[in-house]
């Protein structure tokens, strides 16, 4: 099947200014390697080769430097949410079956580089998404799926999705993380999707109108050693870099000896 990824990148970055006024917050060092250099390097590593990343007029020109023209390059003009910057990369997925959805805000740490984003790949439903267990009192800052009755398990069906749920109506501790594959006619639905309050085109809100609909949906939970790190804010974003330098082949036992110094550990 043609797979196409695309990257919602667009993002204004308020949680980390004034850095993210001079730098787009997806171009951020983490480690030695940008976030979205990290992030393409996974969809490779999973067999993914055609990526459009969907970026704001202003990220545009800083994007294209970087990366070339072997890269798509969508433009979301107003933040209207993610369903919306899903959709302006309609034109630029022609003829793929599926899409492979990657949040440019978000680096995984994996034994493996890739294994998440193939076992996503790999499920045999339509609609297959990465999800990870999460407290119960922060779920409501998540998508969280249902799972289907008797299949949770390693990776199981699920037959709903529900955005920021209140914790004691959350359907699971399932949490949406960052890597969705999505069928084609995903953007027909978002197209039908009515805006949440907010004016937002919301994926969820789309994903929920395909599984309600009936297209089968999977969720693959993340293994152990495998953690998503999140470059939205400062906290976040500094543990994301620090743990990522710490595991440098040729600077990291330098790093973690110093940490230890320092902290008296």
């Amino acid at each position: 099947m043609s797979v196409v990824a695309i990257v919602p990148a667009a993002g204004l970055g308020t949680r980390l200014r004034p850095l993210s006024d001079a730098i787009p917050k997806e171009m951020l060092p983490v480690g030695r390697a940008l976030a979205l250099e990290r992030i393409v390097a996974e969809l490779h590593a999973a067999g993914v080769e055609r990526i459009v990343f969907v970026v704001s007029p202003q990220k545009e020109a800083f994007l294209r430097k970087h990366f070339g023209e072997s890269f798509g390059y969508a433009l979301q003009p107003e933040m209207r949410g993610l369903g919306d910057a899903i959709l302006q990369a309609r034109a630029l997925a022609s003829g793929a079956s599926r899409l492979l959805v990657a949040l440019g805000d978000a680096v995984f740490e994996e034994p493996e580089l890739g294994g998440l984003t193939r076992r996503v790949l790999a499920t045999d439903s339509p609609i297959s998404i990465a999800v990870q267990q999460v407290p119960r009192e922060r779920l409501s800052k998540y998508g969280v799926v249902a799972p289907k009755a008797g299949t949770e398990g390693s990776t199981f069906r699920i037959q709903d999705i529900v955005e920021k749920p209140a914790p004691d109506q959350a359907p699971s501790d399932f949490a949406v993380t960052a890597r969705y594959v999505l069928p084609d006619t995903l953007f027909e639905t978002l197209e039908k999707t009515p805006p949440a309050k907010n004016g937002e085109v919301q994926l969820t809100d789309a994903l929920q109108l395909l599984l309600r609909a009936g297209v089968p949906g999977s969720a693959v939970p993340l293994l152990p050693g495998e953690t998503r790190h999140d470059i939205g804010g400062f906290e976040t974003y500094f543990k994301a870099f620090v743990t990522f330098a710490m595991n440098d082949p040729e600077y990291g036992a330098a790093l973690r000896t110093y940490l230890k110094e320092t902290l008296q550990l």
